[in-house]
């Protein structure tokens, strides 16, 4: 004979089990519900396949908190079609003891000084099954430059750096490029052409009288060693130590020099421009005026002008030959015909005239001279 359920003892039953559940769930939630957490996000410039909401967020291997959001900056701060930024946004909650009894403007003042000194956030995987955290660490700031922003970031901003993966990733495709490069230089052929180059040495060494080659080479390079030594020799004395101090004293007061008369340098070169351009014109209009048939003329003319002059002076200098020859002889006869020296005075005296006649002459009518007579015109049949 079956017993009969008491409705009295099953409603107890469900009402102790429904108490024991949410007391259950409340101790398991309750470090969550009454932990104090700090936002934080980043942005990356690569790809985070592996990296989900949960991964955790480690400082120096140290866990600190955990992803709680992935998505990409034109989903909170800009369009797609207003920037060519396509940063992956990672937001994560800091829950770690050093962030709780720290307010917000503390731990920016803080992460700032940090992030000056190379504090930068990064991808980093778990091993060989693929997933990926996010690690805070210090790295070389001067190689890993913040990524380029033009935004302010509503939580706490850590600035990323490229992952090892990336980076082998970049390094691997660098030297693919690099082969590529190679391949297409055509290394055959280069190394065709040193052989030969290496080939036509060779015979001309054999050519050659080795012996002749390496007197030269020792010469040259004995002569080196001298050239050297005194060079090491003038380095050495010590006028060159008062030398060098005295060299940049004069550069640096002649750059201060060009420095103060910069202004009258530019002024200088405007006015030489200026100048220049003029005597360009000057020389243009004087090749014209050479160019032109007036000045051809004229030039012929001249020409025709020095040649009389120079066949004039070469009358008055054999005159002036005639004349000296004539005094060595009255010279001579005076020492020898005394008697004879009334006449040759005469005779000289005469000469004298002729020349003072010539030379009024050639005061008076200078053309007739230079030019001779003009031709007599023919008489008319």
């Amino acid at each position: 004979m079956s017993r009969k359920t008491n409705p009295f003892r099953v409603g107890l039953f469900i009402i102790i089990g429904t108490m024991l559940l949410v007391v259950v769930l409340a101790i398991l939630g309750a470090g969550k519900i009454f932990q104090h957490s700090v936002k934080m996000e980043t942005y990356l410039n690569e790809s985070v396949n592996g990296l989900e909401i949960g991964s955790p967020i480690k400082f120096r291997g140290v866990k600190i908190g955990s992803v709680s959001e992935i998505g990409f900056v034109t989903d909170h701060y800009t369009k797609m079609d207003q920037t060519d930024m396509r940063y992956v946004y990672v937001q994560g909650e800091i829950t770690h003891e050093m962030f709780k009894s720290k307010e917000v403007n503390d731990i920016m003042k803080y992460l700032n000084k940090e992030i000056k000194l190379g504090l930068r956030a990064r991808t980093v995987s778990l091993g060989l099954t693929g997933q990926l955290f996010l690690e805070i660490d210090y790295v070389d700031p001067t190689k890993n430059h913040p990524l380029k922003i033009t935004w302010k970031p509503e939580n706490i901003y850590v600035p990323s750096a490229p992952s090892m993966l990336s980076r082998v990733e970049g390094a691997v495709a660098s030297i693919s490029e690099t082969l590529e490069d190679i391949n297409q230089a055509k290394i055959s052929e280069a190394v065709e052409d040193v052989r030969s180059v290496a080939q036509s040495l060779s015979k001309f060494l054999e050519s050659s009288d080795a012996g002749a080659i390496s007197k030269k080479l020792t010469g040259t390079l004995a002569q080196t060693e001298k050239f050297m030594t005194r060079i090491n020799q003038l380095l050495a004395a010590p006028e060159i130590d008062t030398l060098m101090p005295d060299v940049a004293a004069s550069a640096a007061n002649l750059r201060k020099v060009m420095d103060s008369s910069s202004g009258d340098i530019v002024m200088a070169l405007h006015d030489i421009r200026i100048a220049s351009a003029s005597a360009k014109n000057v020389v243009g209009g004087m090749e014209t005026y050479i160019n032109s048939n007036q000045t051809k003329q004229t030039l012929t003319d001249l020409s025709k002008t020095l040649n009389n002059i120079s066949d004039a002076s070469d009358r008055i200098k054999a005159a002036a030959v005639r004349f000296e020859s004539t005094l060595s002889r009255v010279n001579m006869t005076v020492a020898g015909q005394q008697g004879n020296i009334d006449s040759i005075l005469d005779n000289v005296r005469r000469l004298v005239e002729n020349l003072r006649e010539l030379s009024n002459e050639a005061r008076q009518y200078p053309s007739g001279v230079l030019f001779g007579e003009p031709p007599r015109k023919g008489h008319v049949k």
